[in-house]
């Protein structure tokens, strides 16, 4: 379900709700409250990133609203023993280049978001734990964990794959220019400018459930009230994160629908009760503490 996917993750990634103008159509305008920090889809693990690179690019398993896994690249997948998984990878699935997925693409993939230099949100924890993956034939995986990994499928499932033919030998600031951006995903990349669009138009031969648009643009409108401003003109047909204080005269303004979705995110604030020295405790002078109160249960 491309275009509902491609939907859902941004209403997803939205805790107060989301507003939309008008019902499906051959283009389809959103505006977006971040960029992504880089078109490269193995670059960062962040919502903003994540909610850019799943439209080009498909994972081995991909999540349902009931955070159930279901088969994606990967059509099925089995223990041989605790040691070692077998994954079977779902056939004639071509890239936006016309070249065929295959194994090597996963593996290369893997080793990809390993090896990333400067990520603020690396994928490499995706892979811990895992020794060795290769491909056994043309569409099968096998993989060798160092310790028994029962959500091994969920781990790195979590990963995108690239074409390794398309993405060998590239930096994550190319992928900003348009290299490397061939996935199998529901769309294909056009143009993209940075802080002001990116254009994405239908991939006809996705191996899934066609995109009900035929072209998607992503504006990015930081400002709340701008972006607020542009759904009203009908500038956009969608916006994510309405502010919580407009959604009462959204609502009352028979302009708009508004979608208010749960996540699945838990954000809180944590005291720094594990160190012995806090950098952020001080006494009454400003002088660092030789010993953290905070780790004392009666000062919490």
């Amino acid at each position: 379900m491309p275009a509902r996917r491609f939907l859902f993750r941004i209403l997803a990634a939205v805790a107060a709700g989301l507003a939309c103008a008008t019902a499906l159509a051959a283009n389809l305008v959103i505006g977006r409250a971040s960029e992504q920090s880089s078109l490269d889809p193995l670059f960062a693990r962040t919502g903003n990133n994540y909610s850019t690179s799943e439209s080009m690019f498909d994972r081995l398993v991909l999540g349902d609203p009931n955070n159930q896994l279901h088969p994606a690249l990967a059509l099925s997948w089995r223990t041989i023993d605790p040691l070692n998984w077998e994954i079977k990878l779902r056939p004639d699935v071509k890239f936006h280049d016309g070249s065929d997925f295959t194994a090597d693409d996963v593996v290369y993939s893997m080793e990809r978001a390993k090896s990333l230099a400067a990520s603020p949100a690396s994928f490499a924890g995706a892979l811990v734990g895992i020794a060795e993956v290769k491909a056994a034939d043309r569409l099968t995986v096998r993989i060798r964990t160092s310790r028994p990994l029962p959500g091994l499928i969920e781990q790195i499932g979590r990963i995108f794959i690239v074409s390794a033919k398309a993405a060998a030998g590239l930096a994550s600031a190319d992928f900003n220019t348009g290299k490397g951006l061939v996935g199998t995903g529901p769309y294909r990349f056009v143009e993209y400018l940075h802080g002001q669009r990116l254009v994405l138009r239908r991939n006809d031969a996705y191996w899934g459930r066609k995109p009900d648009f035929e072209q998607v643009t992503l504006r990015f409108i930081p400002k709340e009230a701008a972006r607020v401003a542009a759904l009203l003109a009908g500038d956009v047909d969608l916006i994510e994160q309405v502010p919580p204080n407009q959604l009462k005269s959204l609502a009352a303004s028979g302009k708009v629908q508004l979608f208010p979705i749960a996540s699945t995110r838990l954000i809180y604030l944590a005291l720094d009760s594990d160190r012995e020295q806090s950098p952020f405790v001080t006494d009454a002078a400003g002088r660092k503490l030789e010993k953290n109160p905070l780790k004392d249960p009666r000062v919490r």
